[in-house]
């Protein structure tokens, strides 16, 4: 379920790929209707397709997702991940943590997955201040801090780590000349994490029209 249709795609190609997603289980969907209902920012349906296909594909054991929300990415990423993954996960709001604790114990993964209640950056510069290398980061919290995300994780990815970015295209605002003023702090802000993304020398990075706009970078290997 959707909180708005597609505003990168045209509505037929993006009414056909959302009819032919998988369906999710009873609990996930139940998600989508609380965070519909709620108005709660959650990863569209194709977009955790593609969190699961790369948490799989990649083989990540250390995942780290910025920003919780009610707890649907990492659900999907711990499924994806299989057992032997760990996903740390960071929301500041404590009314959401709770909720999102909920969730993922009605998921039986509250022994896989750590919310970590706290602003994100500084979490963030806790967490790379140690040894750990980081497999899969998943990016979808403060718009206007998505550079200085990137800034702290970059140097703690893996050989094989990935970088996934939700919302990169803001609605399709990105890429238009003329923005509406109270998008426009956040619309710069993604533009400049998108130019960061991909001339990182460290990454190979593309900006995909998936829902909202997704980055995904892998570690390069020059």
């Amino acid at each position: 379920m959707k909180d708005a249709p597609d505003a990168i795609l045209g509505s037929e190609q993006a009414a056909y790929l959302e009819g032919i997603e998988p369906a999710r289980d009873a609990l996930l969907e139940e998600m989508e209707r609380f965070a519909h209902d709620r108005r709660q920012p959650i990863s569209d349906p194709e977009v955790a397709s593609f969190l699961a296909v790369t948490a799989r594909a990649s083989g990540a054991k250390r995942i780290v997702e910025v920003g919780t929300n009610i707890g649907y990415g990492a659900i999907v990423l711990a499924r994806a991940a299989g057992p032997s993954a760990r996903v740390l996960t960071i929301e500041n709001d404590p009314q959401t943590v709770t909720i999102a604790r909920g969730y993922i114990a009605r998921a039986g993964l509250d022994a896989q997955i750590e919310v970590r209640q706290g602003d994100a950056i500084a979490e963030l510069e806790a967490l790379v201040a140690g040894p750990d290398e980081i497999d899969l980061v998943y990016i979808d919290c403060v718009k206007e801090h998505y550079t200085r995300y990137l800034e702290l994780v970059v140097p703690r990815l893996s050989a094989r780590g990935v970088i996934i970015a939700d919302n990169v295209l803001w609605k399709g605002l990105v890429a238009k000349s003329e923005v509406p003023a109270k998008e426009q702090a956040r619309v710069d802000a993604l533009r400049a994490f998108n130019r960061a993304l991909v001339s990182d020398a460290r990454l190979r990075a593309v900006v995909l029209p998936l829902g909202d706009g997704v980055g995904y970078a892998v570690r390069s290997s020059s």
